[in-house]
């Protein structure tokens, strides 16, 4: 079951999905994806993900900036 949260104190919407990846090549596995408004959007690449590695696209319907989701239980990824 996917855990949900909030990072930041940000309300703005948010326009950007930003998706979290770990492992190479054809490996690789979605383990978190956070929404960012355009002035948190590196913040989300670069800190809200872990570590892991980003993927950027539009945002379909309207989300708030900082909401995530974490696919991979903690300890398992």
């Amino acid at each position: 079951m996917p855990a949900h949260g909030k990072a930041g104190a940000c309300a703005a919407p948010a326009p950007w999905l930003v998706e979290g990846y770990s492992g190479s090549g054809e490996a690789m596995s979605l383990d978190r994806t956070v929404y960012a408004c355009q002035v948190h959007l590196d913040t989300a690449e670069t800190q809200w993900l872990r570590g892991l590695t980003p993927s950027t696209r539009t945002a379909v319907g309207l989300q708030w900036c900082g909401l995530w989701t974490d696919y991979v239980p903690p300890g398992e990824g």
